[in-house]
C-alpha cells in the first residue's frame, strides 16, 4: 500500500489492523499476536526502521513517542477495534532541540520516554556544541493538549565526532529511564563509541546513573557499559536488570544485585566483552584492540559477568519483567526484545528467560518469533497484554497468552 499523508496529519494518525490473534507456538508456550500498522510515522533511527517508537501508559490511554519528536495517544480499548486514530499532542520540542538531524531519518533522536507521577521524562541525543553530543533528559507536566518541555538533566560533557579514540556512533547513546530508590531515576548513558570513556569514573558516559528527581544531583551506580537498551528495577528484591547492545556478538543480559546499598559495579566494557569490534581483528583495527581489548572473560579481570550473552548478537533492545498475572507459571520471568534482521540469529523476536528465585541461574530460554524489529515493549496490566512498537511496518504489536 502506497504511503499517503492524510489531510489531518497535524491532528491524528491512523492505525489499521494487520493481524488478529495469530497463533505463535514456541518450544514451551503458545501465544496470540495481533498487530496494527500505520503509514504516517517515518524517520526511523536505523537502516531497516521505517519509524522508531517508545511506549508508555497513563490511565486508560497508551502514549507513543516517535523518535523524531512526534507524540501521540489513543485509548487502550481501541486496540480491540479494526482501526483507530491516535491523536497527536502538540509540544514545544522544536524550540529546545534545534539539531535538524533529530527530525529526519538519522541516528539522532528520542531514546526513551518515562511517565512518573504526572511528569513525562524524555531522553534524547543532545547536540551540546559543534559535532559534540551527549544523552540528556527533558521533562514536562503531562498534558494531552500540549507538552511544554524543559531541560531536566543536561551533563556538561559531550563526545566529539572527531575524538582521540578515533570512532563515533550516535546509536551508542543509552537513554533508558526508570524509577529507583530514594526519589531517584535510573538513567543509562552510552559513550558514542568513544569506548574507553566507560571506564572513567569522572564522566557520565557508559554508565547507569541515579538522578535525584528534585535536586537533579547524580551519582554513578554502575559503569563499564557499552549501550544499555533495556533497564528496570525490581524494588522487592533490590535488583537492577539491564540489556546491553554489544558490538559484533556480545549482547548482554546483566543483573546488579543489591545496588541501593553497594559501591559502583563495573561490567567491563571495553576491556571485557564476548563480542568483537566491527571489522574484527583486522590490521585496520589493531589500535582499537590496544585501547579496547575485549577480553573473553569478565570475572578474570575483576568485572561482573553477564548472566547471559548472545553470540551472534540479537540486536538486543528492551527488557521487561513479566508479572504472574500474564501467566500463572511465571515467577521470575523476563522478556527481551530483539531488532536485527536474521531470524536464524534470534533477531526479530522476543527472548523469554526464566530465572531461579536468587537471580543466579537461567531455568528456561524460549524464543517468540514476531518477524519485526521490536524497538520498545511494555506490559499493560489492566488489559493483561504486552504492547510492542514494531519498526519495520511500522506499527503496534499486541501479545497475549
Amino acid at each position: 500500500m502506497k504511503k499517503k499523508i492524510p489531510d489531518d496529519i497535524n491532528e491524528s494518525i491512523k492505525f489499521e489492523r494487520l493481524k488478529k490473534n495469530e497463533k505463535i507456538i514456541t518450544k514451551f508456550s503458545e501465544y496470540k499476536y495481533s498487530q496494527f500498522i500505520t503509514y504516517n510515522l517515518l524517520n526511523g533511527k536505523a537502516d531497516d526502521a521505517v519509524a522508531s517508537g517508545y511506549i508508555e501508559e497513563i490511565n486508560d490511554k497508551i502514549l507513543i513517542a516517535n523518535a523524531d519528536g512526534t507524540f501521540l495517544y489513543f485509548k487502550k480499548k481501541e486496540l480491540f477495534e479494526d482501526e483507530f486514530k491516535a491523536n497527536i499532542i502538540k509540544t514545544n520540542i522544536k524550540d529546545i532541540i534545534t539539531n535538524p538531524l533529530f527530525y529526519v531519518k538519522s541516528k539522532f533522536g528520542i531514546k526513551d520516554i518515562f511517565l512518573d507521577n504526572g511528569k513525562l521524562f524524555v531522553s534524547f541525543s543532545n547536540l551540546i556544541s559543534k559535532d559534540c553530543y551527549n544523552t540528556s533528559i527533558l521533562e514536562a507536566e503531562f498534558n494531552l493538549d500540549y507538552l511544554k518541555f524543559e531541560i531536566f538533566f543536561n551533563p556538561k560533557e559531550c563526545i566529539k565526532k572527531d575524538n582521540e579514540f578515533g570512532s563515533f556512533n550516535a546509536h551508542i547513546a543509552g537513554g533508558k529511564i526508570t524509577n529507583f530508590v530514594n526519589n531517584q531515576l535510573l538513567f543509562s548513558t552510552g559513550s558514542f563509541q568513544y569506548s574507553t570513556q566507560a571506564q572513567n569514573e569522572k564522566n557520565v558516559f557508559g554508565k547507569i546513573l541515579a538522578i535525584n528527581k528534585e535536586t537533579k544531583e547524580w551519582k554513578i551506580v554502575s559503569m563499564g557499559h557499552r549501550n544499555v537498551q533495556g533497564l528496570g528495577y525490581d524494588a522487592k528484591n533490590d535488583v537492577i536488570y539491564s540489556s546491553e547492545h554489544g558490538p559484533i556478538g556480545g549482547d548482554e543480559f546483566n543483573l546488579n544485585l543489591s545496588p541501593s546499598s553497594s559501591n559502583i559495579k563495573n561490567y567491563g566494557w571495553p576491556i571485557s566483552s564476548y563480542g568483537e569490534h566491527y571489522g574484527g581483528k583486522s590490521k585496520k583495527n589493531e589500535s582499537k584492540y590496544i585501547k579496547a581489548p575485549l577480553k573473553k572473560s569478565h570475572s578474570k579481570y575483576g568485572f561482573i559477568e553477564p548472566l547471559k550473552y548472545f553470540t551472534p548478537s540479537i540486536g538486543i533492545s528492551e527488557l521487561i519483567k513479566i508479572p504472574k498475572k500474564f501467566n500463572q507459571n511465571f515467577e521470575n520471568d523476563f522478556f527481551i526484545s530483539a531488532l536485527g534482521k536474521n531470524r536464524e540469529e534470534g533477531d526479530l523476536s522476543i527472548h523469554h528467560l526464566k530465572l531461579d528465585k536468587n537471580f543466579k541461574k537461567i531455568l528456561k530460554n524460549d524464543v517468540i518469533f514476531i518477524g519485526e524489529r521490536i524497538r520498545d515493549m511494555k506490559y499493560i496490566g489492566d488489559i493483561n497484554r504486552i504492547i510492542l512498537f514494531t519498526e519495520n511496518s511500522p506499527g503496534i504489536g499486541i501479545l497475549t497468552m
